[in-house]
C-alpha cells in the first residue's frame, strides 16, 4: 500500500493506481545519527569510506552526509591553488612588460620594467597585510575571501599605470620634487577617488544581512585600504628611485651607469642592450602596449562620424540586452553548482534536485513552560497548525502530532494535570517515535518544550520557498504562543528573501555615497551625472549579462555584484578626470589629450585583469568560476564604457556647448 503523503519525498518519480505504488526510478534512504557524537563522524568517514567502492548490477547509487557540502567546498577551494599561481604569474608578468620600454628602442636607461615589478609588488603586499591583520582581530577567513586577490591585484595594477602616466606626462619637467608633485597633483587624485569609492562600497557592504557577505567585505576593504597606502609610501619612493637613476643615467636592471658612446656601437647587441638616453617627452617612455592600443581607438573611433554612429547603434543594442537579462534574471543556488562534478555531493544533489519532490518537513517548536493538559493551550495548538495547513502551498494531509496520537491513545488520562503527564510519559516510553518531540524538567511535572511537524507542497521556485518560509514566520509571531517553524531547509530559503532587498540597498547606497565622493573630487555637475549614468548603465549590463551566461543571484553573487560597484567606475572616472584636468588647462584637443593620457593605462590594466581572470574558467570551484564571469563583465563593460562610449558621450556634449555659444 503506498501512502503518498509520508513517501513523496523518498521516492522518485512514482506512479500510484488505486493507493498502491505501481512504479518508481529511485528511492531515498536516510539514516539519523545521534548530534554531538564522535561516533557519528566516525560513522560518517567509515560511511563513505565503504559505499564509495559499492557497485550493483541494475541500480546507481549516489550518497551524501551532512558535511559533504562542507568537505567538497574545501577539496575545490584548495584544488584551486595551482590556479592561483598561474593567474598571478600572467597578470604580473604582463602587467611588467607593459611597463618597459619599446621595444624598438629598448632604451637602458629610461626602461621601466623594474619599476613596474614594484607596481605589482604593491597590491601584493596589500593582499598579505589584510589576511594578517583581519585574521588577527578575530574575522574567520572563509572560502569565498579567496577571491579577493584577484581584485586587489586588478585595482593596484590599474592605480600603478595611472600614477607611471602622470610621471610619463611630467617628462618635460627637470627637478625630480617638481615631478614627483606633478604626479600627485594629477594622479594622485584620481587614484585617491578610485579607491576611496571602493572602499566604501565594501563599507557598506560589511553592514549586510548575509555572514559570508560581511566576512568577504571587510577582507577586501582592509586590502584596498594597504593598496593605497602601499601606492603612496611603497610604489611612490620606487618611482623616486627611478627618476634618480634615469637622472644618473643607470642601467635599468644593473643600476651600472650606461656609456652614451655606445650609442653610436658598432655591435646591434651593445647597442640594443647596453645603450640608452634620458627620456624628455612622454612618447619616449611609453611602451608599444600603451602607445598603439590608444592611439587606435583615437584614430578611428574618435575621429569618424560613422564609427560613433556604429558606438551609439552597438550601444542601444547593450542596453536593450541587459534590460531583458535583468528582468529574466532568475535568484536561487543549486546546490550541485557549489562543488566539482567529480564530487559524490554532486552526483546526490543533482539526482535529489530532478526526481525527488522538495517537500521539506517543517517544524512548529513551542518554547516556555505551558500546561498542555489545558484545553485552551490544546486549542490554541491547533488553531495554528491548522491555519499553517490552510496555506496553499502546505500539504493539508500531512501532520505528525504527539498530542494528537497521545488523545487517541489509551495512556491518555485528563483526571488531572499530573495525571496528564505520567500518561504522556509512558506513552513516549512505549511509542519512542515521539520521545524527542517533548522536553520535560527533572522532574517531570511540567513540560518545557514541544514540537511539531507539517509538510510543504512540492516546491520548485525559489520564490514561492522564500515566500513559505515568510508567511509561516508572520503566522508564528502573530501567535499567542511562543513559538516559531523551522526547516534545514530554510538556510537556503532565507537567501530568497533578503538577496533581492539586500542587493538593492547595497548597491544603492554604495552608489550614492560614490556620487557624494566624486561630487568632492570633481565638483563639475556634469561629469558627476556623466559618471552616475555610467555607473549605472554597467551595472544593468552586469545584472543583465549575469542571466545569459547561467548565472542566478545568490548569496555568492551579491559579493561580486558589491564588488562591481566600486571597481566597475574606476575607468570611466580616470577619463572623466583626464578630461577636466585637460579641459582646465585649456590644452586644445582635451578628449583626444585625455584619452592620449589615460587610456594607456586603462586598456593595460584591463587586459591583465582579463588575462588573470581567464584562468578561472578551469576552475573546479563556482565560486571561482563565478566571480570570473562577473569580473570579466565589470572590466569588459567598464572598458566599453570608458574607452567608446564614454569618448562619444563627452564629443557629444562639446558639440552641444559649442553650438550654444554660437547661438549665443
Amino acid at each position: 500500500m503506498y501512502n503518498g503523503s509520508l513517501l513523496s519525498s523518498i521516492v522518485a518519480t512514482s506512479v500510484e493506481e488505486g493507493g498502491k505504488l505501481v512504479s518508481t526510478t529511485g528511492i531515498k534512504l536516510r539514516y539519523y545519527l545521534r548530534p554531538n557524537s564522535s561516533l557519528s563522524e566516525k560513522w560518517e568517514s567509515e560511511f563513505l569510506a565503504k559505499i564509495e567502492g559499492l557497485s550493483t548490477n541494475q541500480t546507481e547509487i549516489s550518497y551524501s552526509t551532512s558535511d559533504s557540502l562542507g568537505t567538497e567546498l574545501e577539496k575545490n577551494t584548495n584544488g584551486d591553488i595551482q590556479f592561483f599561481s598561474l593567474t598571478f604569474t600572467i597578470m604580473l608578468t604582463y602587467a611588467s612588460f607593459a611597463c618597459a620600454s619599446s621595444f624598438l628602442t629598448c632604451n637602458s636607461i629610461g626602461n621601466r620594467l623594474m619599476l613596474g615589478l614594484a607596481g605589482v609588488l604593491a597590491p601584493i603586499l596589500a593582499i598579505g597585510a589584510s589576511i594578517g591583520f583581519v585574521s588577527a582581530i578575530g574575522v574567520k577567513f572563509t572560502s569565498i575571501v579567496g577571491v579577493m586577490p584577484f581584485l586587489i591585484v586588478g585595482i593596484g595594477i590599474d592605480d600603478m599605470f595611472i600614477l607611471m602616466s602622470g610621471m610619463a606626462e611630467a617628462s618635460t619637467i627637470d627637478s625630480i620634487k617638481e615631478k614627483m608633485k606633478f604626479m600627485m597633483k594629477k594622479s594622485g587624485v584620481a587614484i585617491t577617488i578610485t579607491s576611496i569609492t571602493d572602499l566604501l562600497a565594501f563599507t557598506i557592504g560589511a553592514t549586510s544581512v548575509f555572514v559570508s557577505i560581511r566576512t568577504f567585505c571587510i577582507y577586501t576593504g582592509v586590502a584596498v585600504t594597504f593598496c593605497y597606502l602601499n601606492q603612496l609610501f611603497f610604489f611612490g619612493p620606487a618611482m623616486c628611485l627611478n627618476e634618480k637613476r634615469t637622472l644618473q643615467r643607470r642601467h635599468f636592471l644593473c643600476c651600472m651607469k650606461v656609456d652614451e658612446s655606445k650609442n653610436m656601437s658598432n655591435s646591434c647587441l651593445r647597442r640594443y642592450f647596453c645603450a640608452g638616453f634620458i627620456p624628455k617627452r612622454r612618447e619616449e617612455l611609453e611602451s608599444d602596449l600603451e602607445k598603439y592600443p590608444k592611439q587606435f581607438i583615437i584614430c578611428v573611433f574618435l575621429k569618424h562620424y560613422l564609427a560613433k554612429l556604429f558606438i551609439f547603434v552597438l550601444f542601444i543594442a547593450y542596453l536593450g540586452f541587459s534590460i531583458f537579462g535583468t528582468v529574466q534574471l532568475q535568484q536561487g543556488l543549486s546546490l550541485y553548482n557549489l562543488v566539482s562534478e567529480e564530487s559524490h555531493f554532486y552526483k546526490y544533489s543533482l539526482l535529489d534536485e530532478q526526481f525527488f519532490k522538495t517537500e521539506p518537513v517543517i517544524m512548529l517548536s513551542i518554547n516556555g513552560e505551558y500546561n498542555y493538559f489545558s484545553p485552551n493551550i490544546q486549542a490554541m495548538i491547533k488553531t495554528i497548525l491548522t491555519t499553517a495547513k490552510n496555506d496553499k502551498d502546505i500539504d493539508e494531509q500531512f501532520e505528525i502530532s504527539w498530542l494528537e496520537s497521545y488523545k487517541n491513545s489509551t495512556y491518555y488520562d485528563i483526571k488531572s494535570s499530573k495525571h496528564f503527564l505520567n500518561g504522556l510519559r509512558n506513552y513516549t516510553r512505549d511509542f519512542a517515535e515521539f520521545s524527542n518531540d517533548i522536553v520535560f524538567n527533572v522532574d517531570f511535572s511540567r513540560i518545557l518544550s514541544a514540537r511539531f511537524y507539517i509538510k510543504s507542497k512540492d516546491l520548485k521556485s525559489t520564490k514561492a520557498q522564500g515566500l513559505l518560509m515568510s508567511r509561516l514566520r508572520k503566522l508564528s509571531h502573530n501567535s499567542d504562543l511562543s513559538c516559531f517553524f523551522y526547516s534545514p531547509a530554510f538556510i537556503f530559503y532565507e537567501q530568497y528573501v533578503e538577496i533581492w532587498p539586500s542587493t538593492f540597498q547595497t548597491v544603492g547606497t554604495a552608489l550614492g555615497v560614490m556620487i557624494v565622493v566624486t561630487v568632492i573630487f570633481m565638483p563639475n555637475p556634469l561629469m558627476v551625472f556623466v559618471v552616475l549614468v555610467t555607473l549605472i548603465s554597467i551595472l544593468l549590463g552586469i545584472f543583465g549579462f549575469m542571466y545569459f551566461w547561467g548565472l542566478t543571484l545568490s548569496s555568492i553573487t551579491m559579493i561580486h555584484l558589491i564588488m562591481s560597484v566600486g571597481f566597475s567606475v574606476d575607468f570611466s572616472v580616470h577619463i572623466c578626470h583626464a578630461f577636466l584636468a585637460v579641459r582646465s588647462e585649456k590644452q586644445a584637443g582635451a578628449l583626444t589629450s585625455a584619452l592620449d593620457k589615460v587610456g594607456g593605462p586603462i586598456i593595460n590594466a584591463a587586459f591583465s585583469s582579463i588575462l588573470g581572470i581567464a584562468m578561472l574558467g578551469f576552475s573546479k570551484s563556482y565560486i571561482f568560476r563565478s566571480f570570473g564571469k562577473v569580473m570579466f563583465l565589470v572590466i569588459g563593460f567598464g572598458l566599453f564604457h570608458a574607452v567608446f562610449v564614454l569618448p562619444v558621450i563627452l564629443w557629444a556634449m562639446r558639440k552641444l556647448s559649442e553650438k550654444s555659444m554660437t547661438g549665443l
